[in-house]
């Protein structure tokens, strides 16, 4: 390891000018609480990227750009699971993309994982000289000073787009009176005015699009610009920072110890993000929001509940409809057939293993999902 430190220290901008000047060759590991993101360097040019951020999976680039469907990504994965056959060639064997559209997309999603650091508020880093990209990376062969152009406008335009909608609760609704042909003809418009001929939060959106929050807020930032968007409500931000002091934040995250301590770990996590509310890129609150979470996952999984279990709702639509969700839930929900599977429900959505696993449980613990055993077999649990 030849360099390490966070964007409060330096900038993304800088360590990536640096990393090219410096012509340096190895991979650059950057992390946002439980988001890892790696970009490969061979002489300063950077050459393959990769992401554990569910949102920039293919097979969520190809749902986003509507190239494929929900059901499509489910078979492609179910085949995926018999045969070992990479995602790209399930989809060509089946008629559904063509090479050079899987080539394409995968550059896009290569490139896309690295425009999006650019929004990060906070982050660290840790620089691995000489390590190599495997060969499983798409090689992009991008120079850097082309992404610091790319990456600036965007930052810059997402300070335009949260002038308008300061966070992703906001709630938007179409302005049908201000419709006109040109913008129904075309497919992202109209499949968004489609979407809000209810109220929705810009958070709902992206999970619908399968998209990030920058790409979606993008096209209603056009949208309101054109008149035929308006915002109905946009929730007050916390305000921690005004109120919690340094000492305060100590206070928290003792109290987060104490809990995760006692086995409550879903409370320590809750607790050791208001410390990072307080101070972004506390070290501690993020290894134990990480410990946290994989002490969870370990306990979620038994013998009445796998990622093969079959979820089916135990309330009907119209008694879901009066209750709130969250977007991640009302994601979740909306899959529920009783036919598909928990693992086949996580694989095609853009939320984390964890998270989601955690909704199917507090959905059930609730009364309002139960699950069927694998295959179909023996009674409701």
């Amino acid at each position: 390891m030849s360099l390490l430190g966070d964007f409060a220290t330096m900038p993304l901008p800088d360590l990536l000018q640096w990393m090219a000047i410096s012509q340096k060759t190895g991979i650059l590991l950057l992390q946002r609480r439980d988001i890892v993101k790696e970009i490969y360097f061979r002489l300063g040019k950077i050459v393959a990227s990769a992401s554990n951020d569910p949102r920039e999976y293919f097979g969520q680039f190809l749902l986003s750009y509507g190239k494929i469907a929900e059901e499509d990504l489910m078979r492609a994965f179910q085949k995926q699971g018999d045969t070992g056959i990479k995602l790209g060639r399930l989809l060509v064997m089946d008629g559904l993309l063509q090479e050079d559209e899987v080539q394409r997309f995968l550059r896009i999603k290569a490139e896309e994982t690295i425009y999006d650091l650019f929004l990060w508020e906070e982050g660290s880093f840790k620089f691995y000289n000489d390590a190599p990209a495997q060969e499983t990376h798409v090689a992009i062969e991008m120079d850097v000073t082309s992404i610091l152009m790319e990456g600036t406008r965007r930052s810059d335009e997402w300070a335009r787009i949260r002038n308008i909608f300061p966070s992703s609760e906001a709630v938007l609704r179409i302005l049908p009176e201000a419709l006109t042909r040109s913008i129904l003809s075309d497919p992202l418009y109209n499949r968004m005015v489609q979407l809000l001929e209810s109220p929705r939060r810009i958070s709902d959106l992206c999970l619908m699009f399968h998209a990030s929050d920058f790409a979606v807020s993008k096209t209603l930032y056009d949208m309101y610009r054109m008149g035929i968007v308006e915002v109905l409500d946009v929730p007050p931000p916390p305000r921690p920072s005004e109120v919690l002091l340094e000492e305060q934040g100590r206070s928290l995250a003792n109290n987060g110890l104490k809990q995760f301590n006692a086995g409550e770990f879903e409370q320590a996590i809750e607790t050791f993000k208001q410390v990072l509310l307080l101070q972004p890129g506390h070290a501690l609150a993020n290894s134990m929001i990480s410990k946290a979470y994989k002490e969870i996952k370990a306990s979620l999984v038994t013998d009445e509940f796998s990622i093969e279990h079959l979820p089916y709702l135990r309330r009907s639509l119209g008694d879901l409809n009066e209750l709130s969700f969250t977007p991640q839930e009302n994601y979740i929900l909306n899959r529920i057939n009783g036919m598909t599977s928990v693992q086949s429900i996580i694989r095609i959505s853009p939320i984390q293993e964890i998270q989601a696993l955690m909704i199917f449980k507090k959905l059930a613990k609730e009364g309002l999902i139960a699950f069927l055993p694998p295959q179909g077999e023996g009674r409701p649990l």
